[in-house]
């Protein structure tokens, strides 16, 4: 072996080396489970109102019994309301079983209100997890500005 090539085998074997070792935690990152406490069936979804903390809570359990929802508790000093359900999906899985939980918390005196939805879908259907999950706080989220509409 001549001694350039025996200097690019030097440089050869830790480039290699590293790249091995680089394969092997980008695998392992990718294959490592999700963060723990979240849910793959659940998601939170946020939206902030110009409204009081107040309106909002009251607005929020209007707009959960104008979708045929219920309140199953709810503290208004925590800001928390816990709820269940059938909704339903055209085209879809039809009076698909729900729980959520709101989170309302003002944000400043402006006032600003920011609501958090969780919502976890119960039983079995074909896809559409996600977006389903994602359609029910939209229609939700909508309901509650109606609701807020109605207070000026």
């Amino acid at each position: 072996m001549s001694r350039n090539e025996d200097r690019r085998f030097r440089f050869v074997v830790p480039a290699v080396k590293l790249a091995l070792v680089a394969l092997a935690v980008l695998t392992t990152v990718s294959l490592a489970p999700a963060a723990p406490g979240k849910d793959k069936d659940q998601d939170e979804f946020t939206q902030v109102y110009r409204h009081t903390y107040d309106e909002v809570f009251q607005a929020s359990q209007e707009a959960i019994e104008r979708k045929g929802l219920f309140v199953v508790d709810q503290n208004k000093d925590k800001g928390v309301i816990t709820g269940n359900g059938k909704y339903s999906q055209q085209g879809g899985c039809m009076n698909r079983p729900i729980d959520f939980d709101i989170q309302i918390e003002s944000v400043n005196p402006k006032p600003e209100t920011r609501i958090t939805l969780n919502i976890r879908l119960m039983g079995k259907c074909i896809g559409g997890g996600r977006e389903f999950r994602k359609m029910i706080a939209n229609d939700l989220l909508v309901e509650i500005q109606k609701v807020l509409a109605t207070y000026h």
